[in-house]
């Protein structure tokens, strides 16, 4: 079993290691890193300032649903261990990097693994939530690009079937909440170890969904927050190819980035990739290049400097954090956060 769970890791590695590669050949990793170069002075402080708030949001977020189990901690608790998780994400699968905001609360406030993990799991619904509006907004707004081509035509259509996708998704989710034998009804056809961890991983969301109802106000606002997170990524993206491309950039060209980023940005919430590595600058590059007012090449090179500068920022601040929460220890410790709470 444990051989199979490493080949599994190790050709999930492999191949997201591999697209990435060969996007960076297929842009040329000379024009790579001249582009990238070229980002400096007030361009690059306005792009560390926006991931800034990104993070800062996140934290808010997440200091809010807390709050809502009835925990108050502060944000100047919460900053590190998010920073940290979203770091180590970058490279591990199953979103294992949580682990350490599970390990860190336990440490420092003796908050219980399950209610750290209830406030992480609604974190990811209303960010998927806050994706889609984001998406559909986007979509709303792209029939004022100039001149759509036949192919830019195809790519709505397959960002409308994939928000029609998700929003059955959320509508199935909605089922199992309100019909809880919905759910447990079928899990004998599963093996006994998968069964398990989907009636772990409802109950905790099941549990967090009726925190949740006491404060409606509040869960507004975390979506409002998530929505925000999406926008900020888009605004990077755009700043990004507005900065290295010297073309007639305009705001018909803001709903592309935008949707392009929120499509890609799946691939993030997706546990099974590293970091989604390689995989978001392809799902970003698709929607761009197929967009009326973006060409070519010069799309892919797009997706590879925002991955590029964002990972950069992120790995800077949650290296940082990492070693300031307990470095080596805090990343073997974790190991204990991620079997204790199935997560």
């Amino acid at each position: 079993m444990i051989f199979r769970e490493k080949l599994s890791s190790f050709l999930i590695y492999s191949v997201t290691i591999m697209v990435f590669l060969g996007l960076v050949i297929f842009v040329q990793p000379q024009n790579f890193l001249e582009n990238l170069v070229q980002l400096g002075g007030w361009e690059l402080f306005i792009i560390i300032f926006l991931y800034i708030l990104d993070l800062l949001i996140r934290v808010f977020r997440w200091k809010i649903l807390l709050y809502i189990q009835g925990f108050d901690y502060p944000s100047s608790s919460l900053l590190m261990p998010v920073a940290s998780a979203l770091a180590i994400n970058l490279f591990t699968i199953a979103r294992a990097g949580e682990a350490v905001r599970l390990y860190t609360l336990k440490r420092k406030y003796g908050t219980k693994y399950s209610e750290t993990l209830s406030s992480i799991v609604i974190e990811q619904f209303f960010s998927i939530i806050g994706l889609l509006f984001v998406i559909f907004t986007s979509l709303f707004f792209l029939s004022s690009s100039t001149q759509p081509s036949e192919d830019s035509i195809i790519i709505v259509q397959l960002i409308t079937f994939l928000l029609f996708g998700s929003l059955s998704g959320l509508i199935v989710l909605i089922i199992i909440y309100f019909r809880p034998d919905f759910i447990t009804r079928y899990l004998h056809y599963f093996p006994n170890r998968i069964a398990k961890r989907i009636t772990a991983m409802f109950s905790v969301f099941q549990s967090a969904l009726l925190d949740l109802r006491s404060k409606p106000s509040l869960m507004g606002l975390s979506v409002f927050l998530s929505s925000c997170v999406w926008i900020i990524e888009g605004l990077i993206l755009y700043a990004i190819a507005a900065v290295v491309f010297p073309y007639p950039f305009g705001f018909t060209d803001l709903p592309w980035v935008i949707a392009a980023s929120g499509i890609g940005n799946i691939t993030f919430i997706i546990p099974l990739l590293p970091g989604a590595m390689g995989e978001y600058e392809l799902v970003v590059a698709l929607i761009l290049i197929n967009s009326p007012n973006y060409p070519g090449i010069d799309a892919t090179l797009i997706a590879l400097l925002d991955r590029t500068v964002k990972s950069i920022i992120l790995l800077l601040l949650g290296g940082y954090a990492t070693v300031k929460l307990g470095g080596t220890e805090l990343l073997r410790l974790k190991e204990e956060a991620v079997s204790s709470s199935e997560f």
